[in-house]
């Protein structure tokens, strides 16, 4: 199993500078705190819940908006460079919470919606057709998956917190059978642009909103652990646990959820429960960082300083989330040591930022849109 590391943000580890000058290249500057030599650019405010990022080879940018939780009226925007700043484009509207977005060639396009995945294309972005039908979850709805290669990996959350009704049994039954909630499932993408069902490729996973592959091979996933933990263990509130994860995924490997916690440590809802059969996390997150980005900063037009580390987007209002964090990293890809804090932690005018998901550009920079504050950021070299 991989050794577990446990790293807290409580203290920055790398000098940040305000960025507060007056752009960023065409941009204007972020009002955040950034590592020196990068700069953080606003590229479009006024949005409402946006989420997944994909990049069309033009270099626009297509974003997803989810506008609202409680109803089908989310939105597939396109961002095209005109002059020194960038036109927005509305492709498909009243889509239902709509997540990830990937690029696939011929100008197909497949996006994440609750309980299914489209295929759409630029020529007709309004007609969609329903190439996997997902099963719903009612706690963990969204539809967030990772293309690499002609596979796609897909998150299919948890219905429950941690299976607490089922407090004391043998197994929760959400979890178990051949469509459990909780995993990671794999898809084919055929050259028509269809999807092909490979199975579970992991599972006791509660919700996957971040999973990225390296070039390497690594399946690295970035694990949203339960609530309440405190309540069901009759233990202190704000105790730092459960912790958040990083797992580095294997076939058929079980991952704890909701039976275990941290380094295999059992629920409390689950006392007997084999916690040493499960897989240890590759690395443990603080509690409640809620990471929902996950890339690695690669190739030559990276920075120099940052080209090979691992980012994370953590999207927890608590102290440890509102920031990207980056880390060294090993010949497969997976983290190793501390954290540097890239950007953060700030709050903007709707509140605490919440960085998700994170894509990068043939130009070396960073994409990432901040759901709270309605914004989609660009961060580069200064």
């Amino acid at each position: 199993m991989t050794k577990t590391h446990t790293l807290l943000f409580g203290v920055a580890l790398l000098a940040v500078q305000p960025a507060l000058a007056a752009n960023c290249g065409a941009l204007p500057a972020l009002d955040a705190p950034v590592a020196a030599g990068l700069c953080a650019g606003v590229v479009a405010s006024g949005l409402t819940l946006p989420r997944g990022i994909a990049l069309l080879p033009d270099g626009s940018v297509l974003l997803t908006e989810m506008v609202r939780w409680d109803a089908p009226a989310g939105r597939l925007l396109r961002f095209t460079r005109s002059g020194n700043g960038w036109q927005k484009a509305v492709l498909a509207r009243q889509l239902d919470r709509p997540h990830s977005v990937a690029v696939l060639p011929g100008g197909r396009i497949l996006l994440g919606e609750v309980g299914r995945i489209s295929l759409l294309t630029l020529a007709t972005p309004a007609q969609r057709q329903t190439v996997a039908s997902l099963p719903l979850r009612q706690r963990h709805p969204l539809t967030s998956f990772t293309l690499a290669g002609d596979t796609l990996y897909v998150n299919i959350g948890s219905s429950s917190d941690n299976c607490e009704t089922q407090r004391g049994q043998t197994q929760c039954s959400e979890a178990e059978g051949g469509n459990p909630a909780g995993s990671v499932r794999r898809y084919r993408v055929l050259a028509d642009g269809r999807l092909q069902n490979l199975g579970v490729l992991a599972r006791g996973l509660r919700n996957s909103m971040a999973i990225a592959v390296h070039p390497g091979g690594s399946v690295l996933q970035a694990e949203n652990s339960r609530d309440a933990l405190h309540l069901a263990a009759g233990l202190p509130n704000d105790n730092g646990l459960p912790h958040d994860e990083l797992n580095l995924l294997q076939a058929g490997g079980h991952y704890g959820w909701p039976y275990c916690y941290d380094t295999q440590r059992n629920a409390p809802e689950f006392p007997r429960y084999a916690c040493r059969t499960t897989r240890a996390p590759a690395m443990l997150l603080p509690a409640h960082s809620a990471p929902l980005g996950l890339a690695w900063w690669l190739g030559p037009k990276a920075p120099a300083a940052w080209r090979g580390q691992l980012l994370v987007g953590l999207h927890g209002y608590r102290q440890h989330g509102q920031r990207i964090v980056a880390y060294a990293t090993d010949s497969r890809g997976l983290p190793q040591g501390k954290p540097h804090t890239l950007l953060g932690p700030w709050r903007g005018k709707g509140g605490p930022a919440g960085p998700v998901e994170i894509a990068q550009a043939a130009d070396g920079a960073l994409w990432f849109a901040d759901d709270r504050n309605g914004q989609l950021l660009r961060l580069s070299p200064r």
